[in-house]
């Protein structure tokens, strides 16, 4: 089973070089570091703070070269536990990995973007005004909503009393 998930590229590790324990092989490997962070549909507001790294290894690093921090990406991974005893303590002991073996680069969606509608700049928090202006012609309402300084949005068309 595929396990993906997919978030901004926060930091791109650079390659490290591991030999093994007779010195004969080298093995490399390369961390990368997504803001998975999850933010409320409704409201807009971020959720939980969330940033995986993952491992990739071997010729899979040279592909973290097509990347760069602040690109939208959809990594592929796979979990990988190994179990060992503390040497001091006798104790069995496990460890995790999360290693990757794809990274594509996803496209994020704007408003030009859409077939049949024309491209036009969108300002970032447009006025409550422009909102009502919006939804009689149709046009894309940017989401998360526009919200005042408190957090309320500024289109007030639902009734709701919560």
């Amino acid at each position: 089973m595929a396990n993906q998930i997919t978030g901004k590229i926060e930091k791109i590790g650079a390659v490290q070089v591991l030999h093994s324990k007779d010195g004969s092989k080298t093995f490399q490997k390369r961390e990368i570091v997504l803001d998975a962070t999850r933010y409320d549909p409704y409201t807009g507001e971020r959720g939980f703070e969330n940033y995986p790294s993952f491992e990739f290894g071997g010729e899979k690093c040279a592909e973290l070269d097509k990347f760069k921090p602040g690109q939208v990406v959809t990594v592929s991974f796979d979990v990988f536990g190994m179990k060992y005893e503390d040497k001091t303590t006798h104790e069995t002991k496990y460890f995790t990995k999360v290693r990757g073996y794809r990274i594509e680069s996803r496209q994020v969606y704007t408003p030009s973007e859409q077939p049949g509608i024309p491209s036009q700049q969108e300002p970032s928090a447009p006025p409550a005004s422009s909102l009502q202006e919006k939804k009689t012609t149709g046009s894309y309402v940017p989401f998360p909503p526009p919200v005042d300084k408190n957090g309320i949005p500024l289109d007030k068309t639902d009734d709701l009393p919560f």
